[in-house]
């Protein structure tokens, strides 16, 4: 099995050393690392080009206009010669046990279009956060919300992302959560139960902090999964999108009243169980977080 790790960057000279360090630095290395410069216009391409000198499994691709994220990811998969991409994006790093672990999980799961892995969420102003998915996520799991979480943690497939058309640019935002439901439903996506990606907030243009675009995204998604669904099982899925959609304003802008209203929504539309908990999780949430009114 051969690995092409594709890492889009703008902008970010630092980062993206340290980006490629972390793939360089894997146990079972990629056997290319194709980093796309999305029309950076300060030292990142050069501080590739530099790396790539001693380095010879290093590619830059450099694009004039910048496409976006999803565009770049393509681009970069496009040009692949492995069998399994693994993305990274430019502000995030990787344990240097992930391809490796991810490989081995691959071996005993051949009918897996992708393999995933935990994060570890790294705040500068409040302590670092893991996430875990489940061992096997599958459609069910990610008709709430995305729990696989960035393309940082993906090794997928070429041949399965080739075969869904890999991102959909006209996504503004969750173009990942997009690309693991198509994959759903072409197998089972097993997670290694560790957290071997590091996500940080290093960066001052993530598309993450977009709260315009990533409600857009949000809800882009969520009118295709309730197409698919239709109306008889509608009432308990649209009230835990609300409950994301306030997760969102309590994580993303910290605006309390609009965190509330998404909250109301979910416990009128849907009075369960499962929904109180998950209410009571967020108000809970929205103290630790200081959210304001």
């Amino acid at each position: 099995m051969t690995v092409s790790a594709v890492i889009p960057v703008k902008n970010r000279p630092i980062l993206i050393a340290q980006a490629i360090t972390s793939c360089l630095g894997q146990t079972v290395a990629p056997d290319e690392i194709i980093v796309v410069d999305d029309g950076s216009d300060d030292a990142t391409p050069d501080v590739v080009m530099e790396m790539a000198r001693t380095e010879g499994r290093i590619r830059l691709i450099r694009r004039d206009a910048s496409g976006g994220a999803s565009v770049a990811r393509n681009d970069g998969a496009a040009r692949a010669s492995g069998t399994w991409i693994a993305f990274l994006d430019s502000d995030d790093r990787w344990h240097e046990e992930k391809t490796a672990r991810q490989l081995d999980l691959a071996a005993r799961h051949p009918d897996a279009p992708a393999i995933f892995c935990g994060i570890r969420f790294a705040y500068a102003e409040r302590k670092p956060r893991i996430g875990l998915p489940p061992p096997i996520v599958g459609p069910h799991d990610l008709a709430v919300s995305n729990v696989l979480a960035t393309t940082s943690t993906a090794l997928v497939r070429k041949d399965r992302f080739d075969f869904v058309n890999g991102f959909d640019v006209d996504l503004p935002t969750c173009e990942d959560w997009d690309l693991w439901l198509k994959l759903s439903k072409l197998g089972p996506l097993p997670v290694v139960q560790a957290p071997l990606v590091e996500y940080t907030y290093e960066a001052t243009n993530k598309l993450s902090r977009d709260m315009t675009k990533l409600m857009l995204g949000h809800e882009l998604v969520f009118a295709r999964i309730a197409a698919e669904i239709g109306k008889g099982g509608l009432g308990r899925l649209s009230a835990l999108h609300d409950l994301k959609r306030a997760e969102l304003h309590i994580r993303v802008t910290g605006e309390a009243v609009k965190a509330l209203g998404f909250i109301w929504s979910a416990l009128s539309r849907s009075p369960s169980a499962e929904v109180l908990r998950r209410a009571a999780h967020l108000m809970g949430l929205m103290t630790a977080h200081g959210a304001r009114l």
